[in-house]
């Protein structure tokens, strides 16, 4: 095996290209936790500008109904936002502000993470079980 010292993986990253320059948005979207219709609704409005809901049906030729549910779940997710319109449009929040809101989430994820790691470490254990009464 070979040995990957910082200066050797520093210098792999100059000389090869990126993986995900290849791929289409649709695939590096969906690497960040978006389903397939939830990236081409979310690239649409990146493309497109705000579209109502029905407008984005028909366009991407997704049912009325899930688009609601699409355009929910992305809301949720930080990556499109509601404009309060007659009528209603949504439009998509840039790339950048996306990937910004995924990784507060990911980190806020590892702190939690490691809180319940240190409490768990710092309970009594008595007959190799831990006692979740006082976890709770």
């Amino acid at each position: 095996m070979m040995n990957r010292n910082p200066f050797f993986i520093q210098e792999e990253i100059l000389t090869k290209e990126p993986e995900f320059i290849s791929q289409t948005p649709e695939k590096i979207l969906q690497k960040f936790g978006l389903s397939t219709n939830q990236s081409k609704i979310y690239l649409c409005l990146c493309k497109m500008g705000s579209k109502t809901a029905s407008q984005l049906s028909k366009q991407l030729e997704i049912p009325r109904t899930e688009t609601y549910h699409i355009l929910k779940t992305l809301q949720s997710k930080g990556c499109v936002l509601k404009i309060h319109n007659k009528p209603l449009k949504y439009e998509a929040v840039s790339f950048e502000d996306f990937l910004e809101k995924i990784i507060e989430l990911e980190v806020n994820k590892i702190k939690k993470l490691q809180s319940t790691l240190e409490m768990i470490k710092k309970l009594k254990i008595s007959n190799n079980k831990i006692d979740f009464k006082q976890i709770c």
